[in-house]
Order: C-alpha cells, then sequence, then structure tokens
C-alpha cells in the first residue's frame, strides 16, 4: 500500500515537473507604469502680474478684461469705461472695490471706487490708497485727417466728386482701453453704408500718405486698434464711385462704451456729381434797328449753340466676395498603452529535480528489499 501511494506522489511530481519543463507560462501582465513612458505634467506658471500691468489681460477690441495698478506708475482708466471684470495689483491679488483717493487739485480728496466702471464725469487726475494708483483721463480722438484721391488734405467740409476716394487717418488718446469703428450714414433714409463704400485700393498718392508697414487691406475694416489689426493709428478708405451724390455722416467712436464728446468725431461730407465738363450754352445776338435815314444793314442771325450733356455713368455693382471658412485641424488621437504579457519560469525545473530524487530513492530502497 505504501508503494502504491509513493508511486502516485512521483507520478504527480513527474507529471508537474515536464508541465514546468515544457515551458507552460506563470504569465504575469508586466506593470503599465514600467511600460510606458511617465508624462510630465508643465505646472501652470502664475502669471506675472507685474509686467502684465495695466492691461494685459484686457482685450480692446471688445473694452473688456481685467485691470492692473502698481503703487507708483499711476496707470491710465478712462471717464465712462465700463465691463471692468476686475481689479488686481502686482501679485495678483484681487482689489475690486478698493476706494482710491484724488490727489491734487480739481480732484482733491473725491473717492474713486475700483467698481465695474468708470464714472462719466468722474473728475480727471491723480488717485491714490491701499498701496494703489491710478490716474484718471477725459477719453478723445486727437486727430482726424482727411485725403483726397491726389493726396490733398481736406477740410471735414470740403466736397467730394462722385469719381474720387476719401483716405481718412485717425489717431486716439484711449487706444489701450477701445479699438475704434466707423459709421457711414446716408441722409436719405438714415441708412449705414460703410461696408458697401470701403475699399482696399487707394491711389498712388494716398499709399504715399500711409506707413510702409500697412497693409492695404487694412483699409476696409470697420473696426480697427490694438484688438483688431494691432495698430495705434486707424486707417480707412472710402470710395465713393458707386454711391448717390448728397450729404453723408461719417461716424467714428469707440467700439463699446466710449461713444461720448471727445471721445466721438462726426463728420460731414458732401459728395457732389462726377467731375466732368459741361459745355455752357451761350445767348443768341440780337439786331438793334438804326434810324430809318441811314441805311441798315440787315443782321443776320447767330448759330445757337445747344449744350450737350454728358452721360452719366451707370455704377456697376461688384459682386460680395465669398468668405472661406477656415478648415478645422484634426486632433491626433494618442495611441493607447499596450499591456505585454511576459513568460517567467515556473516551478517546473524545480519540481522535476525534486521528482527525480524522489525516483532514485525509490529505486534503491526497492534494491534492498
Amino acid at each position: 500500500m505504501a508503494r502504491a501511494w509513493l508511486r502516485f506522489i512521483v507520478s504527480a511530481l513527474l507529471v508537474i515537473g515536464l508541465s514546468g519543463g515544457l515551458g507552460i507560462p506563470a504569465s504575469t501582465p508586466t506593470d503599465t507604469a514600467r511600460m510606458t513612458s511617465p508624462v510630465v505634467e508643465a505646472s501652470a506658471q502664475s502669471p506675472d502680474f507685474e509686467a502684465l500691468a495695466p492691461r494685459g489681460r484686457w482685450n480692446s477690441s471688445t473694452g473688456t478684461g481685467e485691470i492692473i495698478l502698481d503703487n507708483e506708475s499711476y496707470y491710465t482708466v478712462f471717464q465712462g469705461e465700463e465691463d471692468i471684470r476686475t481689479w488686481r495689483d502686482t501679485s495678483g491679488t484681487d482689489v475690486s472695490e478698493t476706494v482710491l483717493e484724488g490727489e491734487t487739485g480739481r480732484n482733491e480728496g473725491e473717492p474713486l471706487r475700483l467698481s465695474g466702471s468708470i464714472q462719466a464725469d468722474q473728475t480727471p487726475g491723480r488717485y491714490s490708497g491701499e498701496d494703489l494708483t491710478v490716474r484718471v483721463q477725459e477719453p478723445r480722438i486727437s486727430t482726424v485727417t482727411l485725403y483726397n484721391s491726389v493726396g490733398t488734405e481736406l477740410d471735414d467740409t470740403s466736397e467730394l466728386q462722385r469719381d474720387e476716394s476719401l483716405l481718412v487717418i485717425v489717431d486716439w488718446n484711449y487706444v489701450e482701453a477701445e479699438d475704434l469703428e466707423v459709421d457711414l450714414v446716408s441722409h436719405e433714409g438714415n441708412i449705414s453704408i460703410e461696408r458697401e463704400v470701403l475699399s482696399a485700393n487707394p491711389t498712388d498718392a494716398q499709399s504715399d500718405r500711409l506707413p510702409e508697414d500697412v497693409d492695404e487691406d487694412v483699409l476696409a475694416r470697420e473696426v480697427q486698434g490694438l484688438g483688431t489689426t494691432n495698430d495705434r493709428t486707424a486707417y480707412w478708405l472710402f470710395d465713393f464711385t458707386e454711391v448717390d451724390e448728397g450729404t453723408y455722416t461719417l461716424r467714428i467712436e469707440g467700439v463699446d462704451d466710449l461713444t461720448a464728446g471727445e471721445a466721438s468725431e462726426t463728420i460731414r461730407i458732401d459728395v457732389g456729381t462726377d467731375d466732368t465738363s459741361t459745355t455752357t450754352p451761350t445767348a443768341t445776338p440780337t439786331a438793334t434797328p438804326t434810324d430809318p435815314a441811314t441805311p441798315t444793314s440787315t443782321p443776320s442771325d447767330s448759330p445757337t449753340i445747344t449744350p450737350t450733356t454728358s452721360p452719366e455713368r451707370t455704377p456697376t455693382t461688384e459682386p460680395p466676395t465669398a468668405t472661406t471658412s477656415p478648415t478645422d485641424t484634426a486632433t491626433p488621437t494618442e495611441a493607447p498603452t499596450r499591456t505585454t504579457d511576459v513568460e517567467e519560469p515556473g516551478f517546473g525545473p524545480i519540481a522535476t529535480v525534486v521528482a527525480l530524487v524522489v525516483v532514485s530513492v525509490y529505486a534503491i530502497r526497492s534494491r534492498r528489499d
């Protein structure tokens, strides 16, 4: 009986040993973390508020954002500004609703609350307090210069011919707060027509009035400034070829809140007929009768000159240019991390050795018996 059990144990050990020796894997998935290169996420660096002051977090194309103040620079804000989301100091701390006080002159002792807007009647001047400084200023358009097709500077009441174009160059003191927009209104029907009249084709004389780094395509942009054209001066070109003669109003103002007082400019433009010469009719001379005693000569009738009116040129409407929408760029998809099974040796060799030892011992004892 003991021998039968011993044979059974030896057979089992041989089977286990052979299974391990034949390489039946003891498979364990390798650690994904060891197979995949570690991804180091860059920590978001805190913004340098001192370098961003005063309007590094402000959008002048919409007139909204944050204003950053320090304790010495007296950064400028403007009467009538609104949509101020947050006031901060150079450490990034929210200082909204802090009350500053006027220093000298007309605004001495006057409070200025750092709220979401600057009152339109806030007294201009310097304000300080709580380690913060700011200067309130009246917004205004500094200069407006007009040039006709031959590059001649015009007064704001000058009359233009229909076959002329008008170059408008504008500077304003609130360029960091808001961009400018332009509006051209017809007095007949009170209709805005700036989109139909703006042009990007200046004459050579008008091109000479532009800085070399100005792209002519900018001339047809309704809104211009740091937030849209990245320029501190606005340049518009109006082509009156296709409009009716009459009076038009050109209005220039801030794109958001700065639209009142000197922050805007209104110019009246009188557009005349085409610059075409017309023959002027002359009167027919009439013979004067003389005394009957004196022989008179019969006057001959002079021919009458009939004025000829040059035909008026029929305006041609250009079809609108189709705007091509930008093509979305496909985002690359990260390849999934594969888990690899690695074959490792089982316990087969050890079991085989044990089985052989047991067989040997059994054989020796069998011979002795």
